[in-house]
């Protein structure tokens, strides 16, 4: 019988998973996988919880949640060769669309048996290890202020009110930008590992999990009606965000971001805002194991 660990957010998504997964681990145990059942409690737990069991020796561990808590799973096995399999029940689980991770469980959690591991290089953020991006404006306004208990009852449409009163109330911060020694100068930024955003939106075509580089998105403009439309291409997904010159992304190793104002800009890496500038963000060969479909 092999042994794992199930971290998983109780109210990931639109509804409480404890029973789901609860029965998840019945299956798993008739599968030959024991899992060890470990609910989340609060931001950075996950990380924690992780941590905390992989000395007592683990064959895997499986995380459900949204993009912020598999994250925080994935910064609890850096250092580790154990996998880490995702099974996505947040809103908008980029992760699994980047991998190719099924979106339901019950074709999700077969991962957990005969899935491949994959390495995926983590990018840091002042220390912080991340999978997907670092966000430096707006989008961590959002996800700073944002009513969970809406988020949770209603998806993505307990997030429009927050969006909404974020949007109208931007300022855009005077930014500079320095990727690999050279500087650029944005009033929105984020710094890429994934080419998806906000779900299945398209905000770095070129972006991969694999590679040693970033994709840095900078957008340089001060009126809400290009901010409006810089949104309305990546959510069309054809990128035409950057072949009508509305932003642009550079690539690079090293990425240090700083404000030109009298105050700190709020950062989200992952979905979840936890950090002001200024940041600086750099890659290593640093990989975590996740279990993928076979292809």
């Amino acid at each position: 019988m092999k042994r794992g660990l199930l971290v998983y957010n109780p109210t990931a998504g639109q509804r409480d998973v404890r029973r789901r997964m609860s029965s998840l681990i019945d299956r798993m145990r008739e599968r030959g996988l024991d899992l060890i059942n470990a609910p989340t409690s609060g931001p950075g737990d996950a990380t924690n919880i992780v941590r905390s069991f992989l000395p007592r020796g683990l064959d895997l561990v499986a995380v459900c949640g949204g993009d912020g808590t598999i994250s925080e799973a994935a910064c609890g096995l850096v250092g580790s060769d154990v996998p880490l399999g995702v099974i996505p029940a947040g809103t908008s689980n980029v992760l699994a669309v980047e991998l190719g991770i099924p979106l339901d469980l019950a074709h999700a959690e077969n991962l957990l048996v005969d899935g491949v591991p994959h390495a995926v290089r983590l990018g840091h953020a002042d220390g912080r290890p991340f999978l997907l991006w670092a966000g430096v404006g707006l989008d961590a306004r959002v996800m700073g202020q944002m009513n969970l208990a809406l988020k949770r009852h209603l998806g993505r449409a307990g997030i429009f009110g927050t969006a909404l009163s974020e949007f109208l109330q931007y300022e855009f911060p005077r930014l500079e930008v320095e990727i690999d020694g050279v500087r650029h100068q944005a009033t929105f930024a984020v710094v890429c590992r994934a080419r998806h955003y906000a779900g299945n939106w398209i905000i770095a075509p070129e972006a991969r999990l694999d590679s040693a580089q970033f994709e840095v998105l900078l957008f340089a403009h001060r009126d809400r009606a290009s901010l409006y439309r810089l949104f309305r291409e990546m959510m069309r997904r054809r990128s035409e965000h950057l072949s009508n010159g509305l932003a642009r992304v550079i690539r690079g190793r090293r990425v240090a971001i700083r404000t030109l104002e009298p105050y700190p800009v709020d950062i989200q890496v992952d979905g979840d805002c936890v950090l002001k500038t200024p940041v600086e963000c750099h890659m290593d060969a640093v990989f975590v194991k996740i279990l993928v479909p076979r292809r």
